[in-house]
């Protein structure tokens, strides 16, 4: 079956995982991407595990992907990315705002030569405003939007940073989402697009508790302000399985539907439980009751028949790895094995779309940097291989393979 984007070219000059998981997100969808990376290489190469000198961190976002590295310190090398414009339908790049202007590839200088050509750039704050020349990660971005102290706030005043860099995959999503937009407007068009995107931006818009923070008006006493997720119960069952439930017990509704599960009708009239209001103020011992209730119970899978008979839906809590032994998980394909570029194989997510007419799956293999500079140049610019050879002897490009063990 072909691809989505079968056709469809992509310049990726994105380093670490904002980017990267943007234009793993366009390969898998068919997308021919082309990695450009400078001869430092991308910061996630030199993370572990490793296998085969490739970093499996590295692997999961830049798998299926082509990879060329050049010395964008020097002109011609510049003038070869140029050329190699003209061949592709979307540039993206996630350096901080200023660098691709002074390697003269900012969308500026690319679209007044080729204006059908989409241009992303992803950083921190975005390409203007006051904030504009910060230095910004996910870590930084997670606490400067809110998310950090939402969930320091309900831990009661415990401020960690999470361990998920919300900021980069998010921005990720949205700016794949944003492509495909612009993809889909320079068919009727013929034009192209520059796409300046702020993970910071990105975190407000996909923060479904904004709307909560920026009200200043009073609120009913008698409701649960935005669901409030962080309240709801943590249950562990007789066989020392620790479950999720999803579900406000203070809730109306809600309440009814927990009381009818635990079987306690009495709690209905109980003067604590009677109004959302007295319940809230009241929850720690409701907690105890549900927590106390599910110890009586022998196995998580009565505990979920139970629930799911009252409208309750519940999640045992897994790790990845024992997400990956389930049945679901070999059902749905949810995970791919990919060549460890020797003879075994490294095990990934797969991607999340099942098309009924075209093979979205996780594809290729993980490239080595520069591994795809001769067949890239002589494909798209039809350099000769003494051309590319002069290249290499003047370190306009370079490659790295991987590293031979003694």
């Amino acid at each position: 079956m072909t691809r989505p984007l079968q056709g469809v070219r992509v310049l990726d000059f994105t380093r670490v995982l904002s980017g990267p998981h943007a234009t793993r997100m366009l390969c898998d969808l068919g997308a021919d991407v082309i990695k450009v990376e400078q001869p430092s290489g991308d910061l996630t190469r030199f993370s572990s595990p490793r296998v085969n000198s490739n970093a499996t961190y590295f692997i999961q976002q830049n798998v299926g992907k082509r990879n060329i590295s050049l010395d964008l310190t020097k002109p011609e090398a510049v003038d070869l990315i140029t050329q190699l414009v003209d061949k592709c339908d979307v540039v993206i790049e996630n350096f901080r705002p200023g660098v691709m202007k002074r390697m003269n590839l900012d969308h500026l200088t690319l679209r007044t030569k080729y204006p059908k050509i989409i241009y992303a750039s992803i950083t921190g704050y975005g390409n203007t405003g006051p904030w504009v020349d910060r230095r910004a990660y996910a870590p930084v971005i997670n606490a400067e939007m809110g998310l950090t102290k939402r969930q320091g706030d309900a831990r009661n005043g415990e401020y960690a940073n999470d361990p998920f860099s919300h900021g980069d995959v998010y921005t990720a999503i949205e700016c794949a989402s944003a492509i495909l937009a612009a993809l889909f407007q320079r068919e009727r068009t013929g034009d192209g697009q520059y796409i300046d995107l702020s993970m910071a931006q990105t975190l407000l818009y996909v923060n479904e508790h904004a709307h909560d923070a920026l009200w200043d008006q009073p609120v009913s006493p008698d409701a649960i302000r935005s669901f409030r997720p962080e309240d709801y119960p943590v249950l562990k069952t007789k066989d020392g399985v620790i479950s999720i439930v999803s579900g406000h017990p203070a809730e109306r509704g809600t309440f009814d539907f927990f009381v009818a599960a635990m079987q306690t009708p009495h709690l209905l009239d109980d003067k604590r439980f009677k109004s959302v209001e007295t319940r809230l103020a009241n929850l720690p011992a409701l907690m105890r009751l549900l927590k106390d209730w599910a110890l009586t119970i022998d196995t998580v899978d009565e505990l979920e028949r139970r629930l799911a008979e009252h409208k309750l839906a519940m999640g045992r809590l897994r790790s990845v790895s024992e997400v990956a032994q389930t049945d679901w998980a070999q059902q749905r394909n949810a995970f791919i094995e990919v060549s460890d570029r020797a003879e075994g194989k490294v095990k990934l997510p797969n991607s999340p779309w099942i098309f009924s007419g075209s093979d979205t799956s996780t594809r290729g293999e993980i490239k080595y940097r520069g591994e795809d500079n001769a067949d890239v140049l002589s494909e798209l610019l039809g350099m000769s291989d003494s051309q590319i050879k002069d290249l290499y002897g003047r370190e306009i490009l370079s490659q790295r393979g991987p590293t031979k063990k003694p």
